[in-house]
């Protein structure tokens, strides 16, 4: 790495957290909810350095760690704790993905693979309206893993150096979504491997200084569980390994890793929300998937052969990324979601990049000296040409939040429950959400915590809401939200209770708690 590299990431780093930071303040106000509330949720918990879990998954465990919301959270308090921070903060990280992801590629060579590459992720982004505006916790990792494969490349092609980097994208994203742990676990074990074999005792001080860095990356998740009894890393010990259910069958694995690994030339290609999957009948991805897979070990090869260790590096480990994927997916509990594939998308993508590449060297260009000056500039393009996709996304996003139609029901419901706090005097609000009122509810309880009151929640777990929001005894009313059809009538009839709203579809009334005894 040349000396001015680290000088040049960090400004970058500035000039986009500042960019963030404008941003955020000059647009509208937006009301998140749902899944987005959540985000925005432990965002405001990491900000008060309050998180030590991941984001929360369906199946009422937490992924990882909780380091995306660490990187948002100066960012979220900067902006004046608003939530277009967070779409804002998509864009940024996206950016400066693919930024490291056309710097490794080209850091030694620029030439075809570099132009490739940078296209790839240029296609990748139009075909996924949204995408990079997205602070969806399965949506924010998709880019940066496609760097990670990239850095991985060139530290298993001699760049050594580049190991703490390896580990810093590595641990954003398999913290961030558990779906990425077997390719990028299996992809450092690679370039450890080969950056021991390769050099030795040059390379121990890296590797010291990113196994330190790994442990400060990791440092919440660790103490989480030192704290806990093993807490959520042994919630999902049992979830994954001791008490590991039935797994998808590798004929039903392949039909869905193929299907994804291809899905750039799908028509019905979309930007998943977490839907059931389902495939239109292809009989063409089984075979171009697996085309693709062995294609990418005869590149390597050949970049190895005519001393490109950095190109055939980065072939290896897209190859081995998109096997690891296939045997993931015989791993997934339950029904395959479609964000679970998006992974594989983008993957697929950037693999034939490199196929593409690799034949532009062999067939037309052999001829014909690639000069860098044109690589750049192509890279250069296809970059300017991400970044006016990523504001398109960004406006769209953020339009359409400020317009949903739940804002007002849930601003109006703020209004009414803040009011009645401050008029009755309440002090610690226990509250109680009820299924499909949990949406509106995280969303409202999100805006009474900001303003100052320190909730609690009637039933917590390792999912949605950690213990940090366990019951203390001190709360002196607790708070329901309830969805069910004609609730306002038992609401109605309960001793001492208040009812704040009593239009489908939120229900919620408030009850005085009796004073525990100290």
């Amino acid at each position: 790495m040349s000396r001015r590299g680290p000088f040049l990431a960090l400004a970058a780093a500035a000039i986009l957290a500042i960019a963030v930071v404008i941003t955020a303040r000059a647009m509208p106000p937006i009301v998140t909810s749902s899944d987005l509330a959540v985000t925005e949720l432990y965002t405001e918990l990491a900000t008060r350095g309050q998180l030590l879990v991941g984001p929360d998954s369906r199946f009422a465990w937490n992924h990882p760690g909780p380091i995306y919301f660490y990187v948002l959270a100066p960012l979220y308090a900067a902006s004046g704790h608003r939530a277009g921070a967070l779409f804002a903060a998509a864009v940024a990280i996206n950016l400066a993905a693919i930024l490291t992801l056309a710097w490794a590629a080209g850091r030694e060579k620029r030439g075809p693979l570099l132009v490739m590459l940078s296209i790839a992720c240029l296609v990748f982004a139009w075909r996924m309206p949204r995408l990079l505006a997205s602070p969806w916790t399965a949506h924010v990792p998709v880019i940066a893993s496609l760097a990670f494969v990239a850095v991985c490349g060139a530290v298993v092609g001699g760049r050594y150096r580049l190991l703490p980097l390896l580990i810093l994208i590595g641990s954003f994203i398999t913290q961030t979504h558990l779906a990425y742990v077997p390719m990028v676990g299996v992809l450092s074990a690679v370039a450890i491997a080969a950056m021991l074999v390769e050099h030795r005792r040059r390379a121990l001080a890296v590797l010291g200084l990113s196994a330190g860095l790994w442990l400060l990356l990791w440092l919440p998740t660790l103490i989480e569980a030192a704290t806990n009894g093993g807490g959520n890393m042994t919630v999902l010990w049992q979830f994954f390994i001791a008490e590991a259910g039935p797994s998808h069958t590798w004929t039903e694995s392949v039909a869905a890793w193929s299907y994804a690994l291809v899905g750039i030339l799908r028509r019905d290609l979309a930007l998943p929300w977490g839907g059931h999957l389902v495939m239109e009948p292809a009989s063409w991805t089984g075979p171009l998937a697996a085309v693709q897979t062995a294609g990418l070990a005869l590149v390597s090869f050949w970049h190895l052969r005519n001393r490109r260790p950095v190109e055939a590096g980065i072939a290896l480990c897209a190859m081995i990324g998109s096997l690891v994927g296939l045997w993931a997916i015989t791993r997934i509990h339950g029904e395959i979601v479609d964000h679970e594939l998006i992974g594989l998308v983008a993957l697929g993508a950037f693999n034939m990049a490199i196929l593409i590449s690799a034949a532009s060297q062999l067939f037309w260009m052999r001829s014909w000296r690639w000069h860098e000056q044109t690589a750049v500039a192509f890279c250069g393009a296809a970059l300017i040409a991400c970044a006016a996709i990523a504001a398109n996304h960004f406006r769209d996003f953020t339009s359409f939040e400020v317009r949903r139609a739940d804002t007002v029901r849930i601003s109006a419901t703020y209004d009414v429950l803040r009011g009645f706090l401050e008029q009755r005097g309440i002090q610690r609000p226990l509250f109680q959400l009820d299924g499909d009122a949990t949406s509106d509810g995280v969303a409202v309880l999100l805006r009474i915590m900001k303003s100052g009151w320190p909730v609690t929640v009637q039933e917590v777990g390792t999912s949605v809401f950690p213990p940090r929001f366990g019951r203390t005894g001190q709360e002196d009313t607790l708070v329901n939200f309830t969805a069910r059809e004609g609730i306002h009538l038992e609401l109605a009839a309960r001793p001492g209770n208040v009812v704040l709203r009593d239009r489908h579809p939120l229900f919620v009334d408030a009850v005085p708690l009796p004073a525990t005894p100290r």
